[in-house]
């Protein structure tokens, strides 16, 4: 309903993008630092053995590529000081008894041929860098010299010099090799600052982290660096606040985590924020918007302050908005706001008061003042935000607010009493029947916040009249206005299982069958219920209907197995003269799209679709269409976790996969190279990046997944 009341009310972009994500903290700092290094940290704790040639250092977390082309976000490191510049991660001493200190000279000896050694090493890439004749050659080379970590300083010039390719590619892999230098690529920074412009947003990525890296490899206090360097990082620290406003969300999460390597305070960050927030132009405002909320409570210090600016507090009371619960500090501030400023400043002020619900019920009186101005958008603010926080104490106001001829506010205020009185069977059997009659509204809004409060209220509702309202939410699936559409489809997935025989009915109504299936696949296992219904709608003449019927079947997973045989038939389908080429599109209800989803399903289902088998190898061999090759090695995977031959084939389909345009094939390739272990680590470049990167939260916590996996060195088949 907070939607709906912010659409109506104020037809704001900012407070009705639900793309949001909050910020969840940062990420330990691993010390970037090969096997030199590491050699002269235990040389000088005694080892008077002569040093052997650095074996290739294990590299430490950073950046590399998501989606389409590569496309992804770096994963900048998060500030963790250490101890030294250099910080090793040396393996611990054995409680064996110490040996004697070896004498000073082997010590030195055993320090120089390790510097001569990473020298050496350096030189050879670089000779590799030179020679290469193709862009996949240069790549590989700064790929190698970026593993050195450290060592790699006296490539810095080379570096920067790639950095400045007319390929992008070549452009973000340089620009993240010099980040993984650390603290000695400090002369790099304005150039880094110059690639944070850089019109390729991958680019910029790259760049932001490795700012990150730098500053977060150098353990010095601000206030200890000499005033050159202190103006260096000054300027990489404003051009990180500017970029945590770009256009590109992948671009602004990982400035956003380059600026906590510099551990800047509020007293710093906020008055650049608060430029941000002042600015007049959108392009800029909304960004920011997004960046203070991906902060999360970090970021409500700084917004406090905005709220104290004419300029800028709508904007942060939306921010604030996006945050919930995380905001319960800047309750008081927003309680202020609410009878001060524009209408739709104190609008935006209730919503976010709502929106961090009932830690902000100190709000309750100044929202119940709201019901009483002349304003119909603060009416029906103060209604909304009421229910959020429970104000109990408003009983009386909304009492009235419901009788009120406004059929809108009337509707939010029953819903609001309800809510802060569950146990009230009286006062809840009320609010449901007249939201049951907001259902037949003849206004959109009206329909919708009935749609909203309906599901809302679900757990208060009693079962067999649960049942009959999913029942009369289902027919608003086919509503003519979208927002009220979308209603119901939201209020339907929440209402679980209770939705679940309504939608499987909807599947005979021509007009609803489409939604129906579709709400089925977001209702995942609730579904098994209908498997034989979707199991039917396989072999349906809409292409459309069978696609996302296979959809869900696989949402279903392994009790789905009744299906396994209209699945195959779907799978091995002819393919269309029109899916031939490798342009053709794979949405579903195409052929390509549908034996795509097939093979999905399929392999969601497991060991029970053996019957699948030999045509998913067929299609994995026959490579025509590299994405269904793909999928059907993931399938086959899942159906035979015990044959080596398939993971052998597997790993490279894989990690092709992870640059697909489509969610579900990068969410299931990264899974599958997480199952894999050990002989997928070739991918762990690629899935550090997609883990911070990738537009989709779903691949990056598959991602994330996955990396825990491989660089445990888990085996799970």
């Amino acid at each position: 309903m907070c939607r709906v009341v912010a659409r109506f009310s104020h037809p704001s972009p900012a407070a009705a993008d639900p793309c949001h994500r909050a910020w969840l903290g940062a990420i330990l700092h691993t010390a970037r630092t090969g096997a030199a290094t590491a050699c002269v940290v235990l040389a000088i704790a005694g080892c008077s053995k002569p040093a052997a040639p650095p074996a290739p250092p294990r590299p430490a977390p950073a950046p590399a590529p998501t989606a389409a082309a590569e496309q992804a976000t770096p994963k900048p490191a998060a500030p963790q000081p250490p101890t030294t510049p250099r910080q090793a991660a040396a393996p611990a001493p054995t409680p064996a008894p110490t040996p004697a200190p070896a004498p000073a000279d082997d010590v030195e000896a055993d320090v120089a041929a390790v510097k001569d050694a990473g020298t050496a090493a350096v030189t050879a890439l670089l000779g590799s860098l030179s020679a290469a004749t193709d862009e996949d050659g240069r790549v590989a080379a700064i790929d190698d010299i970026a593993k050195l970590g450290a060592a790699a300083a006296p490539a810095l010039d080379k570096l920067l010099e790639a950095a400045a390719h007319a390929s992008e590619r070549i452009r973000w892999h340089a620009v993240r090799a010099i980040g993984r230098i650390g603290h000695d690529a400090a002369p790099a920074i304005p150039a880094l600052i110059d690639a944070l412009g850089d019109a390729d947003p991958i680019v910029v990525t790259q760049a932001a982290a490795a700012l990150g890296e730098i500053r977060a490899d150098d353990p010095r206090h601000a206030a200890d660096l000499p005033a050159a360097e202190a103006d260096r990082f000054a300027k990489a620290l404003d051009a990180l606040v500017k970029a945590s406003s770009h256009g590109d969300a992948r671009a602004r999460r990982a400035a956003l985590k380059g600026l906590k390597a510099f551990n800047a305070g509020p007293e710093t960050l906020g008055p650049l924020f608060v430029r941000l927030l002042s600015d007049s132009d959108p392009s800029v405002i909304l960004p920011a918007l997004r960046s203070l909320a991906d902060i999360g409570e970090p970021a409500v210090p700084l917004l406090r302050k905005a709220l104290q600016d004419p300029k800028a507090r709508y904007w942060a009371s939306i921010a604030l908005m996006e945050m919930g619960p995380k905001a319960a500090s800047a309750t008081d501030d927003l309680i202020a706001l609410l009878g001060t400023g524009e209408i739709d400043e104190r609008m935006q002020a209730g919503l976010a008061l709502a929106a961090i619900g009932e830690p902000a019920a100190a709000a309750t009186d100044e929202l119940a003042a709201l019901l009483e101005t002349p304003d119909g958008a603060l009416r029906f603010t103060g209604a909304y935000a009421l229910g959020r926080v429970r104000g109990a104490g408003a009983d009386a106001a909304l009492e009235k607010a419901a009788a009120d001829p406004d059929a809108f506010l009337a509707t939010i205020a029953a819903w609001a009493r309800a809510r802060i009185h569950p146990d009230d069977v009286a006062l809840v059997d009320a609010a449901v029947t007249r939201l049951g009659e907001g259902l037949k509204s003849d206004r959109p809004n009206v329909r919708a916040a009935s749609l909203r409060g309906l599901a809302d209220l679900r757990g208060a509702i009693a079962d067999e009249r649960e049942a009959a309202v999913a029942h009369d939410m289902v027919r608003l699936l086919a509503d003519p206005k979208p927002d009220v559409s979308m209603a119901a489809a939201e209020a339907l997935v929440q209402m679980g299982p209770t939705a679940v025989a309504t939608l499987e009915e909807a599947l005979g109504d021509p007009s609803l069958r489409m939604p129906a299936v579709q709400l089925l696949a977001a209702l995942g296992k609730l579904s098994h219920p209908a498997v034989d219904s979707l199991t039917k709608a396989l072999e349906e003449t809409d292409t459309l209907v069978q696609g996302e019927a296979a959809l869900a079947l696989a949402s279903v997973g392994s009790e789905a197995a009744e299906a396994i045989p209209g699945l195959v038939r779907i799978l091995t389908a002819p393919a269309a003269p029109d899916t031939a080429e490798p342009s053709a599109t794979d949405a579903v209800g195409t052929v390509a799209g549908n034996r795509l989803a097939a093979a999905y399903a399929l392999g969601k289902i497991g060991p029970a679709a053996s019957a699948a088998v030999a045509p998913l190898v067929a299609l994995a061999d026959k490579g025509d269409d590299p994405m269904l090759a793909t999928m059907a090695s993931w399938a086959l995977l899942k159906i035979e976790p015990g044959n080596a031959k398939h993971f052998e084939q597997a790993v490279p389909r894989l990690r092709k996969a992870l640059r697909s345009d489509r969610e579900m094939a990068r969410v299931e390739a990264a899974r599958a190279l997480g199952e894999i272990g050990a002989p997928a680590k070739s991918a762990i470049p690629m899935l550090e990046l997609m883990s911070d990167g990738d537009p989709s939260e779903a691949v990056r916590a598959a991602a994330a997944a996955a990396l825990r996996a491989l660089k445990n060195g888990a085996e799970t088949r």
